[in-house]
């Protein structure tokens, strides 16, 4: 199997370098679209119009294989029914060998750029942790054939990414409120609520109930999955309920709260 560690490296390799030439090409074309006066930042701006972009190109590769590749789809329908036993550890996917390298090197290119660009943010900080982890760790998975159902559910969950910096970021940028920002906003919360919070019981469970089939995979490999595979669900969870609902809620709330009356001082001046 060691063709599989030059493969992920040489088309990781090969993505690199366009996320690359794509992002400096888009700081480009927002320094041109956008007017001076525009506030916004342009390396920002490119960032998260790829970050999109890959998302939702990633994410239903994930989907597909989840719902519909053998022996995932079977799986999803054990897990999903709280099985006593269930083998998350075994099989290889076609979908995965073609989306890994492409999406570890979306993760290269989104690191490097932090690390160039960082605004010492603490959600920053997680997701400097959450590229590097995903970086080392996923390509084991692949290589030693152990645990890439987990692999591909994570993948999958990038599809709420889109939604999220499109409400998060793009729609108060253009200052686009009203009808669409609420919309938009409450699609978010509904996809980042069903593929990255709610899923989480199920992911716990599906990991002890698949303790079984991890007897034949390497000890160090075990040991790095049940110490790495729980991270995620309560990270997505701190997103969810900080970077999510909190905010959603805030915005239902001004919605529906009463215009402020005039206060003596206002009339006055208006006078």
């Amino acid at each position: 199997m060691a063709e599989d560690g030059i493969y992920i490296l040489t088309s990781l390799l090969r993505w690199f370098p366009l996320f690359e030439a794509v992002h400096w090409l888009l700081v480009w074309l927002s320094k041109r679209v956008h007017r001076p006066d525009f506030k916004v930042n342009h390396n920002e701006w490119a960032n998260l119009l790829i970050s999109n972009s890959q998302a939702l190109i990633s994410g239903s590769v994930g989907a597909y294989a989840l719902l519909y590749e053998e022996p995932f789809a079977s799986t999803t329908t054990k897990v999903l029914r709280f099985e006593t036993s269930i083998d998350t550890v075994h099989g290889h996917s076609r979908s995965l060998e073609q989306v890994l390298p492409f999406i570890l090197a979306y993760f290269a290119y989104d690191l490097l750029n932090m690390m160039m660009f960082m605004r010492d943010k603490p959600a920053e900080k997680l997701m400097l942790m959450h590229h590097g982890l995903c970086l080392l760790i996923w390509p084991l998975s692949f290589h030693y054939r152990a645990g890439n159902y987990y692999v591909l559910y994570f993948i999958a969950a990038e599809l709420s990414t889109s939604l999220s910096w499109t409400a998060g970021y793009f729609l108060p940028l253009y200052g686009i409120t009203g009808i669409a920002y609420y919309v938009i906003g409450t699609f978010t919360l509904i996809a980042f609520t069903t593929v990255r919070a709610l899923p989480s019981p199920w992911i716990w469970w599906s990991l002890l109930a698949s303790q079984s089939f991890w007897a034949d995979v390497p000890v160090g490999i075990y040991a790095v999955a049940m110490l790495t595979l729980p991270l995620p669900s309560p990270l997505f969870l701190y997103w969810w309920s900080t970077r999510i609902l909190r905010p959603w809620i805030i915005a239902v709330v001004a919605l529906f709260e009463p215009e402020p009356a005039c206060t003596k001082s206002q009339i006055e001046k208006n006078d």
